[in-house]
């Protein structure tokens, strides 16, 4: 297989998506660390943001306070780098870096305040923005690593894959800006929602739509930024990490420690159970030994079950309809009931969209604000009626595709090493196994049935099938994504190491081998449900 560049080759969502990975596996210790710098700085941001713009004596304090919120931002810089630090030693070895306390502390002083001036000119400047923004966040893990070319590392690997880089900050951005409107939202509406349903009158309630003013605003900016910030500290840690893999090969090296984590224990035990089972001594056949009769009664009770199955009702689904017996009078007035239910419903949200007048001069809540408030509902209610239809069409449009160009080139040839999955439904590569078996070229009918279970996977969003994935790639990707199914991965794993050897390796593919991954493959359908 060919080797590749894997933070270059990467998608924006991909890398997100193993971030969250990394951080739901993260130690306490990490996330502690995180906060620990982080909540001090931003509780004395809103501070000193609420005492510059409301106190009018705040100009007598103006030198200590930017002082103490100086201190707090090198504070929440150096926990910060300790948090990343942490987050990649989880990634490979724990033993990659010891860092210098004062170095690193010194390092944060004297060049992380620069980003307040140089990220904010890359965004003026538009083209330097994203490897800006990852300079920096490299600059601080490289200096919990106790690197001593911190500066260069943060560098090098700042300029890795741009399109990488600018497509995570856009999604973090998008996300940023739903969560902010979100928790606006929220806050703006927990006021009214404790008057209407728990009765309880305060300052927030009288303050109405005042509430919404700066502070309100620098709250909510500082919890979105306080949720995603360790997001985005997770992909400059996993960009590193595989940037420096390039010439290294950690990643290999990591997956190999876990592999043998993993393996030893499992074959000691496996051994050691081998060892007290007795050895089973087949019972041969004699003349005496009577057949095995069969039972009538219990037979006809199998056909039927059989003949009931979902599969084979349809044979007689034409004789059903027209022998259907007329409906009875209980079923029509269910569905009068059901028709009069929905009218009452359908008047209720018309009424509950357009209040009458008298309506909104008698209502608790404002005109406005209750208007607002339902027009708010009904635009989200729409909104996701539009995205669950967008993700349908767009889960529907790959297995059109692939019945088209199955329909299209029949003829496919299993020796092509760039085939993908997704060409062909199933079903037909179950076929093409079953021909090449047939035909007695074992090695191909052992392709056609991986490329059947990387199918089988794909229709249940388990992996994502792509020409340049390896097959250790699909095994981690149904690690993470088949958490529910803790049984499917092993059983992938053993049919995965079943084709490699066969296919890469050296070793004879026969009957049995393919019999081997074939029952693999069902053993896969049961766990996956």
């Amino acid at each position: 297989m060919k080797p590749r560049a894997k933070s270059v080759r990467r998608t924006s969502l991909e890398m997100l998506e193993e971030a969250v990975h990394l951080l739901r596996s993260a130690p306490a210790g990490a996330l502690a660390a995180y906060l620990a710098g982080s909540v001090p700085f931003l509780l004395g941001l809103l501070y000193f943001f609420a005492d510059m713009s409301r106190n009018a004596f705040a100009g007598e304090h103006l030198l200590s306070a930017s002082l103490t919120l100086a201190i707090l931002f090198v504070w929440k810089n150096v926990w910060q780098a300790i948090f990343s630090a942490r987050l990649y030693r989880t990634l490979g070895d724990a033993d990659v870096g010891r860092p210098q306390t004062v170095r690193m502390v010194a390092i944060q002083c004297a060049l992380q305040p620069l980003s307040m001036l140089a990220i904010p000119v890359a965004l003026l400047c538009v083209l330097p923005f994203a490897p800006v923004v990852m300079f920096f966040r490299n600059l601080g893990l490289y200096a919990a690593l106790g690197r001593p070319d911190a500066v260069e590392a943060a560098r090098k690997q700042a300029a890795l894959s741009l399109k990488q880089s600018w497509g995570v900050l856009g999604l973090i951005t998008l996300a940023g800006l739903l969560l902010f409107v979100n928790l606006l939202v929220t806050i703006a509406e927990l006021p009214q929602l404790g008057r209407s349903f728990l009765g309880i009158e305060g300052d927030l309630v009288r303050l109405g739509s005042g509430i919404l003013n700066t502070t309100t605003l620098a709250v909510t900016a500082a919890l979105s930024w306080l949720f995603l910030d360790p997001l985005l500290d997770a992909v400059c840690v996993l960009r590193c990490f595989y940037g420096e893999s390039l010439s290294t090969g950690q990643d290999l090296l990591a997956t190999l420690r876990r592999a043998l984590a993993v393996a030893v224990p499992a074959l000691v035990l496996a051994l050691v159970l081998l060892s007290r089972v007795p050895a089973a001594h087949a019972q041969s056949p004699t003349p005496e030994t009577p057949a095995a009769s069969v039972d009538a009664k219990r037979l006809e009770r199998s056909m039927s079950e059989v003949i009931r199955r979902r599969e084979f009702t349809w044979r007689n689904r034409t004789a059903a309809e027209e022998t259907r017996p007329e409906a009875p009078a209980w079923l029509s007035r269910l569905s009068d009931l059901v028709s009069d239910g929905w009218t009452w419903f359908k008047k209720k949200v018309w009424d509950w969209l357009f209040p009458s007048r008298e309506e909104q001069r008698t209502g608790k809540d404002s005109p406005v604000t209750g208007r607002m408030m339902k027009w708010l509902v009904g635009a989200a209610v729409a909104l996701a009626a539009g995205v669950g239809i967008f993700l349908w069409r767009r889960k529907r449009a790959p297995v059109v595709a692939a019945q088209a160009v199955a329909a299209a080139a029949p003829v496919i040839d299993l020796a092509d090493e760039s085939l993908t999955a997704d060409q062909l439904p199933e079903s037909s590569w179950l076929k093409l196994a079953e021909e090449w078996l047939a035909k007695g070229d074992c090695r191909l009918a052992l392709r056609a049935l991986y490329l059947a279970s990387l199918n089988f996977l794909n229709q249940r969003n388990l992996v994502t099938v792509r020409r340049w994935k390896s097959g250790r790639d699909y095994r981690l990707e149904v690690e993470r994504r088949g958490r529910a199914q803790p049984e499917l991965a092993p059983a992938f794993s053993h049919s995965v190491a079943i084709f490699e050897r066969g296919w890469y390796g050296r070793h004879t593919v026969d009957r049995v081998t393919v019999e081997q991954f074939a029952a693999g493959l069902e053993q896969m359908r049961g766990h996956a449900g």
